[in-house]
């Protein structure tokens, strides 16, 4: 296997995305929000293009399920902290995009659509088409990223017209976005059996390379999203809680105001 998985399409996808962004948001962005949209640009890259995607793609679930880690916990968050509001809002202006906006970024709804598609890609019919299939490959890539950013929207949606919740409901948000991640990780942890044949190493010899035998490494990668995903909401949970707590206290750090509630900044 080589050391880096050179995609043209996730070079130039990577590379149009760090062009639109410094077009876009210019001045706009601080400091702050350019090193967040870059951090995220970079774990993408880093997955998608480093040892990480030839070992997915070739060799083990569990580099598989580290790649989905990042598409749906790392780079969402880090990009919707680096975006500017100005940057969105001109979008707005397209015929009904503001109300569609609103009602998908609504909690119920970012939390139910991202549940699916992870449930979904995880059932082992779309994860194995997803293996086989280059066009597949791709869709559960972006589609997992797209699910991502609508699921942190609630916490951290740089947009007013599309309103985050209160502290305390984004932190019953957080706890209850924990259930899916369980959801899909239990049964991949305690299968009797592998779940996913093409790393098999009687059907992939490459897979037959992999220190861990196909068992222990999909109870490796069945851990991973049990304990990680959990852990991330956690974290960002712990932050909002004692954000909120130095707010009602008068010191610390302010939290933004809930959105939607006055004129749009």
């Amino acid at each position: 296997m080589t050391l880096w998985h050179w995609h043209p399409s996730v070079v130039l996808g990577l590379g149009g995305l760090a062009g639109g962004y410094w077009i876009a948001a210019g001045s706009r962005a601080d400091r702050r929000q350019a090193a967040c949209f870059a951090g995220g640009l970079l774990a993408l890259a880093a997955v998608l293009l480093g040892p990480l995607a030839e070992w997915a793609e070739r060799a083990a679930l569990s580099a598989h399920m580290v790649q989905h880690l990042v598409l749906a916990l790392v780079v969402p968050p880090l990009w919707l902290a680096g975006v500017p509001a100005a940057v969105l809002r001109p979008a707005l202006r397209l015929p009904g995009l503001r109300r569609a906006g609103r009602a998908l970024t609504h909690p119920a709804v970012a939390f139910l659509l991202p549940a699916a598609v992870l449930v979904a890609w995880h059932r082992p019919v779309f994860f194995e088409a997803a293996l086989r299939w280059e066009p597949a490959h791709a869709l559960e890539h972006l589609t997992l990223l797209a699910a991502g950013l609508l699921a942190w929207w609630p916490v951290l949606g740089p947009l007013p017209e599309w309103p985050r919740p209160g502290p305390p409901a984004q932190l019953l948000y957080l706890f209850l976005s924990t259930i899916p991640m369980s959801a899909v990780a239990a049964p991949i942890t305690l299968a009797e059996a592998p779940l996913y044949p093409f790393y098999a190493p009687a059907a992939n010899p490459a897979a037959a390379a992999w220190p861990l035998a196909p068992r222990a490494d999909q109870e490796l990668a069945g851990v991973l999203m049990w304990v990680v995903g959990p852990l991330a909401y956690l974290i960002a949970g712990t932050l909002i809680f004692f954000r909120w707590a130095g707010q009602e206290e008068g010191e610390g750090f302010p939290l933004p105001a809930p959105q939607g509630l006055g004129e749009p900044r």
